[in-house]
Formats: C-alpha cells, sequence, structure tokens
C-alpha cells in the first residue's frame, strides 16, 4: 500500500495570494456599496505593498526553498492584506449605512411634502371660509345715520 503524507496547512505564500485576491475583492465590493475613491485610495496604496511583499517571498522561495525571509516576507503580505480587508469591509458597511440613511430622509421628506400638499389642498377652502367668519365677526356694525355707507 503506497500512502503519501499530506501537510494540514498550506506554506503562507499560498495563503498571502488567497488573501491578497480576498482584499482585492473586499475594495471591489466597497466601492459597489457606495466608498468613495478618496477613502479606498489608502487601502489601494497598502494592498500594492502586500502584492510587493508576496512577489518578493515568491522570488526568494524560489531561489532557496528553505529562506525564513520569504516566509517573513509572505506573513507581511498576510497581514496587510487582511488589514486591508476588514478596513474595506468597514467602508463599504459604512457608505451602505449612509446610502440608506440618506433614502429615508429623502422618503420622509416626499411624505412630508405631499402631506402637506395635500392638506393645502383640502383645508384651503375651509380656512378661506373661517377668515371670512372671523372679518365679519370682527366688523362694526352702525345702526341708523352713524352708518358711513351712506
Amino acid at each position: 500500500m503506497n500512502t503519501e503524507h499530506a501537510s494540514a496547512g498550506t506554506d503562507p505564500i499560498t495563503t498571502a495570494r488567497t488573501d491578497l485576491v480576498a482584499a482585492f475583492q473586499s475594495i471591489q465590493t466597497a466601492q459597489r456599496q457606495g466608498a468613495s475613491n478618496t477613502d479606498l485610495l489608502p487601502l489601494i496604496i497598502q494592498l500594492n505593498t502586500a502584492l510587493q511583499y508576496e512577489e518578493n517571498a515568491t522570488a526568494l522561495q524560489q531561489q532557496d526553498p528553505t529562506d525564513p525571509t520569504a516566509t517573513a516576507y509572505a506573513l507581511q503580505s498576510i497581514n496587510l492584506s487582511t488589514n486591508v480587508s476588514l478596513q474595506a469591509q468597514r467602508l463599504g458597511d459604512e457608505a451602505q449605512s449612509a446610502s440608506l440613511r440618506r433614502s429615508v430622509i429623502a422618503y420622509g421628506l416626499a411624505l412630508t411634502a405631499a402631506t402637506v400638499a395635500a392638506l393645502g389642498v383640502v383645508g384651503a377652502p375651509r380656512l378661506i371660509r373661517f377668515i371670512q367668519k372671523n372679518r365679519l365677526r370682527r366688523a362694526r356694525i352702525v345702526y341708523g345715520e352713524d352708518n358711513p355707507a351712506r
């Protein structure tokens, strides 16, 4: 029977590559959710740095598979990529919440304007009649010859 032993974990460079892809996808998701390019620019710069670390790790591993510097670079890439993913998700969530708040405010204002307009259309004739009645009540009625209308 031929059995081969497989490693339970993946090497750091493979993990770094996977994390780079996940971080890139997180940035794209945050952008779709409405995060501004200004907010995402520092994350993109960090992601590019993480990519450079991964490339350095890959190059060093190809030269010497036992080089500990390759693992160190891969771990730096993983840390940066993970940080970028978390920050991008936070920015995306904040942008989505802000968009939802703006929508709620817009709908609320539209509903308020519609209510005021409906009350104006329905209540205007009643208000006019009320004002006219008050004018009549306040008008001084003069009997006899003191009437200035004559």
